[in-house]
């Protein structure tokens, strides 16, 4: 497996050993670790980190190890944009792991393939390993689709997509929003509705940067029209059962595919309509409740026009 990879662990030794397993097993030849720091005063995170570093500096089966290990603790946020934002310094495209996602063999053929067939295009932003949808009809016509909803939970990117995005100038995206938000990038109003009315629900971007970078990026992307690519089967095993964002939910129920190949492509760079619509229905339409307020917050977001929505 000739593509670079990129590992960002934390505090999770046990997991970073899993996906470590994993990767041997594969024969990754080039790979980037990134390691963030313990929290202040946190003896947890200093035995976990020091356990870490002694697991990595033990690694003797790659060919070209590259390892970043932070001292002071960046966070949820600026910890895996800096790992990113670091790794692509030295590569054009990247294989992109955290140490909760456990890949599988397929999981990097198809990244691999795909990299490679849209590496010249502009309307393709990344490549998303997990599908959480699998049941989803228009799966029988293709091994896999393009689309809005694709989580960063083993994916992959290129260099010239990630530099185009900045995590400390995200209030570049407030202008957007005044100026009437998501339009055109959706199936249908209903969900353009919706993402417009969860980015003001959050009022606080330049906050989350501490906690959190996927969000922005995938607004950030979106704005622009960008489309990613899922797969029609799981290819990334979830095992964050616990850490700074564990959660108890159907995640960890899905299975992975270790014999997915591809071979059904679709033919344009485009969502399709019954996809997100679908997909949105399951899973974005969470509740009655939280939808009315969606709503009411998004009359009010254009009754207000221009009020400030930081």
């Amino acid at each position: 497996m000739d593509k670079a990879v990129l590992l960002i662990t934390f505090n999770r030794p046990q997991y970073t050993q899993i996906v470590l397993n994993a990767l041997k097993a594969i024969g990754i030849k080039n790979l980037y670790i990134f390691k963030d720091g313990p929290r202040p005063y946190n003896n947890k995170d200093i035995i976990a980190s020091q356990e870490i570093e002694k697991i990595i500096n033990n690694i003797n089966w790659v060919q070209n190890l590259h390892t970043n290990f932070m001292n002071n603790n960046l966070g949820c946020g600026w910890g895996p944009y800096s790992a990113i934002s670091w790794a692509f310094q030295y590569e054009e495209e990247l294989i992109i792991l955290e140490d909760d996602c456990v890949p599988t063999e397929a999981f990097f053929h198809y990244c691999s393939y795909l990299l490679d067939k849209y590496r010249n295009s502009e309307k393709v932003r990344y490549i998303s390993g997990r599908s959480i949808f699998m049941e989803h009809p228009i799966f029988q016509k293709y091994d896999y689709i393009f689309t809005q909803y694709a989580p960063t939970l083993g994916w992959a990117t290129w260099k010239k997509v990630w530099n185009n995005f900045n995590l400390q100038e995200n209030y570049s995206i407030i202008p957007f929003f005044k100026s009437g938000g998501f339009k055109e990038q959706f199936s249908s109003k209903i969900e353009a509705i919706y993402a417009n009315s969860l980015y003001y629900n959050r009022k606080a971007p330049l906050k989350e940067v501490l906690h959190s970078w996927d969000y922005q990026f995938l607004i950030f992307s979106s704005m622009h029209g960008a489309l990613a690519i899922i797969p029609s089967h799981n290819l990334i095993k979830y095992i964050g059962y616990e850490g700074t964002h564990e959660t108890a939910d159907f995640h960890y129920q899905l299975e992975v595919t270790e014999d997915y190949l591809i071979n059904k492509e679709p033919s344009r760079i485009e969502i399709i309509p019954c996809y997100e619509q679908d997909y949105f229905k399951k899973f974005k339409h969470q509740s009655y409740r939280y939808w009315i307020k969606s709503i009411l917050n998004y009359i009010k977001f254009k009754i207000i026009g221009r009020a400030d929505f930081t």
